[in-house]
């Protein structure tokens, strides 16, 4: 396909499939905001993407690692049931939504709600969450080495957060200064 043309989600991720029938490795390079990248890739693959991925990034992913050098826009890792994603970027809102197992890592900050109705997994944060974080969450662990500038666990059944910066404690939560032996228990 030529430069000129363009490449779209579907075109994307069709070639990914196609390469990774007979490839565990795959790369994608200039990623220009398309949205529902990698979603329901197969499993035990490793995926590189270079650029700007749109909203759904990684979403349902069932087993594959996937990074991204760049940022990403809403719900990255939506319903994921396995896998890794990293991304050496920023997201925008929905990051973890309905995630029920695996591990995103986001290398930046989150700007809006994460950890939504989280089933499982664990969601790690470099930097801040500008927004709601855990609401309606039933399992998994996040970790935030930033500050939250939102509500902490509305409506939360269980799972842990833990917390490196600033946030506004309310009641929805039980705060704990813990001590690195106590992570073990």
């Amino acid at each position: 396909m030529s430069d000129s043309e363009s490449w779209t989600s579907v075109l994307i991720n069709g070639q990914l499939r196609k390469r990774l029938e007979n490839h565990d490795t795959a790369k994608v390079t200039n990623l220009t905001n398309q949205t529902c990248i990698a979603t329901n890739m197969p499993p035990k693959k490793s995926i590189v993407f270079e650029g700007k991925a749109g909203d759904n990034f990684g979403g349902i992913n069932n087993g594959s690692k996937i990074v991204l050098n760049g940022d990403a826009g809403r719900f990255v890792g939506n319903g994921m049931n396995n896998g890794e994603i990293i991304v050496n970027g920023n997201c925008d809102e929905g990051t973890a939504h309905c995630m029920s197992n695996g591990k995103i890592v986001i290398q930046g900050s989150i700007d809006g709600d994460a950890g939504a109705t989280m089933l499982g997994g664990e969601l790690l944060v470099s930097g801040s969450i500008r927004g709601d974080l855990a609401t309606c969450m039933q399992q998994g662990s996040i970790v935030v080495c930033g500050d939250i500038l939102g509500d902490i666990g509305k409506m939360m059944e269980d799972g842990k957060i833990f917390i490196g910066g600033d946030f506004d404690e309310n009641e929805h939560i039980e705060v704990k200064n813990i001590s690195p032996s106590d992570w073990k228990k």
